[in-house]
């Protein structure tokens, strides 16, 4: 076995997080083990400014991490399960996830909410995802949508610099970072909106034909975490989106048996397709209900999100 491991991971305050809480979790397990984190600039920490969409989407937030472990310069790497592209390239693979946070969104506000009806009227909303974006402008066309990227704590700020009522936030990052929100509201939107394939999750990406260290990633993987998210990703496989796309899916499993909702939504929020199924976890839903739900496409929605 190895005595030294380098670990990639973006530099992000929320990346270096995720990618310390593995490699406290590995040395515990191994001690004899150095385990170092090296952190690499992907192109999505590059460019804060323009969309997801605008810079490429795909994998803006693994490709050169993924680059580093092709070449040998690190052993694995930590990502957020949901930045990862739903095919790998060859040789790699995903040897861990972890036990899953939160999967769910929620709402961080000005004033309490419990509701989307306590927003006032074209109250202004920061969120960069369009899976977001249509699910909320389906419950409340009035919404002003304000495209907002950045660092969890950058996106509560522009609260104040961006003068809005509320942004959106994955539970997960929050709940790992501890970020203080003394004056706001934060709301739990589990109810409300489908989270995105993998929310939650951290997936820990290897080389195939490195033993050691899929022997040592075993240690940390949680089935049950990644039995919901492996459905989930069939899903987006099977849909042909990315995390960018204007769709969601979650899985819930119950022993032997699975709960899969998917969602493809239009980004203005006219159109909302969605379906749940459920059966054994060997029924391959997430693929089911993908077939099923482009069949009912008729908006145009995945077509032109593709363009």
């Amino acid at each position: 076995m190895k005595n030294k491991i380098i670990i990639g991971s973006r530099r992000s305050l929320l990346a270096m997080t995720q990618t310390q809480m593995v490699a406290d979790d590995l040395h515990a397990r191994f001690p004899q083990v150095t385990f170092e984190i090296k952190q690499i600039v992907t192109t999505g920490d590059v460019n804060l400014k323009d969309s997801l969409q605008k810079i490429g989407g795909k994998g803006v937030f693994v490709e050169e991490l993924e680059n580093e472990l092709k070449s040998g310069e690190i052993d694995f790497a930590v990502h957020s399960l949901k930045d990862v592209m739903p095919v790998l390239p060859a040789g790699l693979m995903i040897g861990s996830v972890p036990q899953r946070n939160s999967p769910y969104d929620c709402l961080i506000s000005r004033r309490p909410i419990s509701s989307l009806a306590d927003l006032p009227q074209h109250a202004r909303i920061g969120t960069n995802s369009s899976r977001r974006q249509g699910q909320l402008l389906h419950l409340r066309p009035d919404l002003e949508i304000i495209p907002t990227r950045g660092n969890v704590d950058t996106r509560v700020k522009k609260l104040d610099t961006e003068n809005l009522d509320a942004v959106v936030l994955a539970e997960a990052g929050l709940n790992r970072l501890g970020i203080d929100l003394t004056g706001r509201y934060r709301w739990s939107l589990k109810d409300v909106l489908l989270p995105a394939m993998g929310q939650g999750a951290m997936a820990i990406e290897c080389r195939e034909d490195d033993a050691d260290v899929r022997q040592i990633l075993a240690t940390i993987n949680d089935p049950h975490t990644a039995t919901c998210v492996g459905i989930e990703r069939e899903y987006l496989r099977e849909v042909g989106g990315t995390c960018t796309f204007p769709i969601g899916g979650f899985a819930v499993v119950d022993g032997d048996h699975v709960t899969f909702e998917g969602l493809i939504a239009s980004t203005d929020g006219q159109h909302v397709l969605r379906e749940t199924q459920r059966g054994q976890v060997t029924d391959h839903l997430g693929k089911l209900v993908a077939q099923h739900l482009l069949a009912q496409d008729k908006f145009g929605i995945m077509k032109g999100s593709q363009n």
